[in-house]
């Protein structure tokens, strides 16, 4: 053990001793436990193979297409470029001199999903719970906050206004090559989707004064058991309508996040390649920092034992 580090060691302060002791450990701890996870998920894309839309079976499964939009190219937030999910996010640069930063102020994603298609098939791609890397990323910087790239030349920039704003935007464009591995299951609708249905138009009816009045059929200003007894075989004919006519539309699978903490929810339009290497660097990188902060921390541990 180098002497610098046993008199560093040995001659720190107590109380800041043990506070950067504890602070090394736990930076370590979360550093190994993020190269540990890395090191699971290269094994699991390495050991699940590529599965076809049409042949894969329900279960947690890979697979490998182009991105298509559920129903029409939505813009995104940003840039208004029309594509078939986004995420993004606007930064501020706040302190001065050297405590300088960038702090997340707003971000926010697309709540709807896109399709899958690979030749075989289509299925649809929930991206909620998903770990996502997309190959078209654009960021900017501007002094108007949200402010396109156009907006580097605004009144605001020209006279020197305003905080320094940075945009992120990430998006899955159309026919984009898109990689997935998740939960995939086709949904099955039955009784009940049919009695969640009935349901939400109950409670749509009671919260709806209008339709409560035409619920009353002796207009006392109450609903009697009566009344209920008939909204609710009305609200079981709608349902069975409902349900009819969605029986006729052909059911796409649809691949999620597992409820399986092992097995993660990943996306990715940059390709496999890219998604293994990135793992591959997160595996090693915390692996070995975290077992070098442990060795550190437990050296200096040690060293400062053996002097008292």
């Amino acid at each position: 053990m180098p002497d610098f580090f046993v008199h560093l060691a040995q001659g720190a302060d107590s109380g800041g001793f043990w506070v950067a002791v504890l602070f090394g450990l736990g930076v370590g701890g979360l550093l190994l436990h993020q190269g540990l996870s890395a090191f699971w998920r290269l094994r699991l894309i390495h050991d699940t193979p590529t599965a076809r839309v049409r042949s894969a079976a329900q279960g947690y499964v890979e697979l490998s297409g182009e991105a298509r939009p559920l129903r029409a190219l939505v813009p995104a937030h940003l840039t208004g470029i029309p594509c078939c999910w986004y995420r993004w996010r606007i930064e501020e640069q706040r302190g001065s001199g050297r405590s300088r930063k960038w702090v997340t102020i707003e971000q926010g994603e697309a709540e709807h999903a896109f399709l899958l298609e690979d030749g075989t098939g289509r299925c649809v791609v929930e991206p909620k719970g998903a770990s996502i890397r997309c190959r078209l990323t654009e960021r900017w910087s501007s002094r108007v906050k949200g402010g396109g790239r156009s907006a580097a030349f605004s009144l605001a920039e020209f006279i020197g206004l305003g905080g320094r704003y940075r945009m992120v935007e990430e998006r899955v464009a159309e026919a984009d090559p898109v990689y997935v591995l998740g939960y995939l299951e086709t949904p099955r609708r039955g009784a009940r989707e049919r009695e969640a249905l009935i349901r939400q138009l109950l409670l749509r009816w009671k919260r709806d004064p209008a339709r409560r009045a035409q619920l009353d059929r002796n207009g006392d200003g109450r609903i009697d058991i009566a009344d209920w007894e008939q909204a609710q075989a009305f609200a079981a004919w709608l349902a069975n309508q409902a349900e009819r006519r969605v029986a006729l539309q052909p059911v796409l699978p649809r691949i999620g996040a597992t409820q399986d903490a092992r097995q993660p929810f990943l996306i990715s339009t940059a390709g496999e390649a890219a998604l293994v290497g990135h793992s591959r660097w997160q595996a090693l990188g915390g692996t070995l920092g975290g077992a070098l902060l442990g060795v550190v921390a437990f050296a200096a541990i040690a060293a400062r034992l053996g002097a008292e």
